[in-house]
């Protein structure tokens, strides 16, 4: 399925195995909005970029990504990204040759960190982009030795997520990931201990994939002190990220921590250490 093609019900069906209506539940509960809200939304990023990087008339655009008319396609723009077509493409050129494109430029609120983490480079990316005008990307820049990691990274007081239970998503894409990658959150008390954590090591992301959507759900305890989070990449690749989302969800919605064995007992058990002699009696009677 692609972008350029009309969204079809049969296929979604086909391509999942669910009916559409139980595919477009989850996909709302999963990603927050419809998937054909999502589809224009993406269809408007693909039309934003060949605006940027290409002469193609914005009738041509228009009808590529299946609006009726340019009208419909303007007016459609104009709403997500503030400007009609022309201007945009006028003054993201002007905006970006007046950019050093070799720079490595500073993420606003963001840090590079990791292990051995010169071996990785942080920027915004203005063409590969999920949503909107630009995306964080992170690539390892030599050649990356066992154990390496780097990771592009925030990190926040957790005074208001107290008590809560904290849902982290963005969407990524990955290019060559010979290790892995993936989005990760850390709850740390305030004493600096670990409380809580999740960086998906048992749902890697390798290889290359197209942009996909991930999350991650933590529980943020009263003694909680600090909240940090982002996109790691160990070993070598490249990785895209894009549009990072913090929600609060109920119990219903499984915690991802891995600090937490998933068999523990809800309950101690055989505290007299006589449990195994019990059964054995009560199967003699």
């Amino acid at each position: 399925m692609k972008l350029e093609e009309p969204v079809k019900n049969e296929e979604v069906v086909q391509l999942t195995g669910y009916s559409f209506f139980h595919f477009h539940r989850l996909f709302q509960e999963k990603v927050g909005m419809s998937l054909h809200e999502y589809v224009r939304q993406r269809r408007l990023t693909s039309a934003a970029n060949i605006l940027i990087y290409t002469d193609t008339r914005i009738l041509d655009i228009a009808f590529k990504y299946q609006f009726e008319s340019q009208e419909s396609f303007t007016r459609a723009f104009r709403k997500a990204y503030g400007l009609p077509p022309g201007k945009y493409r006028g003054l993201m050129r002007t905006l970006l040759e007046e950019k050093n494109e070799q720079e490595v430029e500073m993420m606003e609120g963001w840090f590079l960190s990791g292990a051995h983490n010169k071996g990785y480079e942080m920027r915004r990316d203005f063409k590969n982009v999920h949503q909107g005008k630009v995306a964080g990307h992170l690539r390892s820049v030599r050649s990356i030795l066992e154990g390496e990691f780097g990771t592009v990274m925030q990190q926040f007081h957790a005074n208001e997520w107290y008590e809560k239970r904290m849902k982290l998503s963005c969407f990524i894409q990955t290019k060559g990931v010979e290790g892995f990658t993936g989005l990760w959150m850390r709850i740390d008390g305030k004493d600096g201990d670990t409380l809580q954590f999740d960086n998906m090591q048992n749902r890697p992301i390798t290889g290359t994939t197209g942009w996909n959507y991930y999350s991650v759900v933590l529980d943020v305890p009263e003694n909680a002190g600090a909240i940090f989070f982002g996109v790691m990449l160990q070993g070598s690749g490249e990785v895209w990220m894009d549009e990072f989302t913090f929600v609060e969800v109920d119990k219903k919605t499984p915690s991802t921590n891995i600090m937490m064995p998933e068999n523990m007992p809800s309950k101690p058990s055989n505290l007299d250490f006589e449990l195994e002699f019990k059964d054995m009696g009560e199967s003699h009677e």
